[in-house]
């Protein structure tokens, strides 16, 4: 049973409305399941309904037309009537489950066009006709933390979609990066940007038992990683469009199967040999996805992949030892060998790597963004294009607080970060693997992945924080992995 956010008891006497009365208050086409009230001349409604037990979430979506517009954002608010106690032992006797529904508009009353609980529609009535406004608002009972990655039926992506002739956008500013504690020179830009299209100029593999990095190897990382194309304000699942070289280091993960490619998750680039995702994307109870069936696009925001960009086999893959599908998020790391080095350039680039010289306690409400191809709020299993928003960091006791299950709140661990935004904007099922970022004197960061957020049935509640693994506690172990 999920842990229920409940309103304080109701001690006064509120008085049944009827169409009678002298007050404006619409008919009801259903008033066996809902109800007007008023106190003090002030609106509220009552819904009544029965849940199905067949349901692991059971979602109660209502509809309201109110005459002329709306003054502010504000469109309502359906909460549950009872306490916590009252409302789980409904539940298990299969009793009806009672809701209040707050109205935006203080004295004026919209009226009901449709009730529905889970796919069944228990009434519906026509709106009000122009100049009138509708109103949408939903509640669902035992959501439940979930990975943010597609577990049935995957996209296929199309072949045959002509590639797009795509702007260029202009030449970044060269930036000071954040790693070295004296600012270094900056290297000189290419004489010329590679075409993302061409396989890239591929080196000699290094034997199994070379070592997997350097010092020196991280230094020159730190020259070129973190910095990128023009960048639009952002505001993927109710989010701006990201535009091509703009954040040059995210990839979108395919699962290579007999009828072709199958986008399955996102990712981040770090090095011209290394992709670091989540764990979940690969590991996750019966679900094992080994490197010889995964590929890595890079150099595209479209997940189209006959568009300008380079898909690379990928040859090896390490996953933390404490990682384990019971309490994914504490360490749902994935770093991906990609069979041959990229080129840097205006579409290709690493991002940053936290390091000690950056913040390791960020405060409530820092900002920091997200991006990806996931589910939208149009009901899209994924977007051709990838989206970034911004979101706020959220503290650990706060996120425990907000999350609505028992599952959410143990996911949440000394070394996952939660975030969320205040327009119920952020990643989706199929954003899993991406990653949490930062912005730091202009250089981009990478501090966290994707791992989990509140599900419904059918879609996300994006009113609650989103877990991610909290890279800079994993950062030693990532040094140590990482192929340069």
């Amino acid at each position: 049973m999920e842990q229920l956010l409940m309103l304080p008891a109701i001690c006064l006497t509120l008085l049944l409305l009827t169409w009678s009365s002298s007050a404006q208050v619409p008919p009801v086409a259903c008033p066996e399941y809902f109800q007007y009230l008023a106190y003090n001349q002030e609106y509220i409604g009552r819904v009544s309904v029965r849940h199905d037990p067949q349901y692991a979430e059971n979602t109660l979506r209502i509809q309201f037309s109110q005459r002329g517009s709306l003054t502010s954002n504000y469109v309502g608010r359906l909460t549950l009537w009872d306490d916590e106690e009252t409302t789980k032992f409904n539940l298990r006797f299969g009793n009806p489950i009672e809701y209040r529904v707050d109205f935006p508009t203080p004295g004026l009353v919209p009226k009901l066009t449709h009730l529905m609980i889970n796919d069944v529609v228990l009434c519906r009535a026509s709106p009000y006709p122009p100049t009138s406004v509708s109103l949408s608002l939903s509640h669902s009972l035992r959501a439940t933390a979930t990975p943010l990655f597609p577990q049935q039926n995957p996209r296929q992506i199309p072949q045959q979609v002509p590639p797009r002739t795509i702007q260029r956008p202009q030449q970044p500013v060269a930036r000071v990066p954040p790693q070295q504690p004296q600012q270094p020179q900056q290297p000189q830009q290419p004489a010329s940007t590679p075409q993302l299209n061409r396989r890239p100029v591929t080196q000699a593999r290094p034997p199994p038992e070379a070592p997997r990095t350097s010092g020196q190897g991280l230094l020159q990382l730190s020259g070129v990683c973190g910095r990128e194309g023009p960048v639009a304000t952002p505001l993927i699942h109710h989010g701006t469009e990201v535009r091509r070289g703009q954040l040059p280091w995210i990839v979108a993960l395919f699962e290579r199967n007999a009828d072709g490619p199958h986008f399955f998750c996102g990712g981040t680039l770090i090095s011209a040999l290394t992709v670091l995702s989540a764990a979940h994307c690969f590991r996750f109870n019966s679900r094992n996805v080994p490197a010889s069936r995964a590929a890595v696009s890079l150099g595209r925001i479209s997940l189209d992949l006959v568009s300008d960009g380079l898909l690379l086999p990928v040859t090896d893959l390490v996953i933390p030892d404490e990682y384990s599908s019971q309490n994914y998020t504490d360490a749902d790391i994935a770093l991906i060998r990609l069979e041959s080095r990229v080129s840097f350039g205006e579409y290709v680039k690493p991002i940053c790597l936290w390091n000690e010289n950056f913040l390791l306690e960020l405060p409530s409400g820092y900002k920091s963004y997200v991006a990806g191809w996931g589910a939208d709020e149009n009901g899209n299993v994924n977007t051709r294009v990838a989206k970034m928003t911004d979101t706020d960091i959220v503290l650990e006791t706060e996120c425990r607080r907000n999350l609505r299950s028992e599952e959410g709140v143990r996911l949440v661990t000394s070394k996952t970060l939660c975030a969320s935004n205040k327009q119920a904007a952020g990643p989706c099922n199929g954003d899993s693997g991406g990653g949490l970022m930062i912005q730091q004197n202009n250089i981009w960061l990478l501090r966290g992945i994707v791992s989990a957020g509140q599900t419904y049935t059918d879609h996300c509640d994006l009113t609650q924080p989103v877990i991610y693994t909290d890279l800079a506690r994993h950062i030693n172990w990532v040094r140590q992995k990482i192929w340069v």
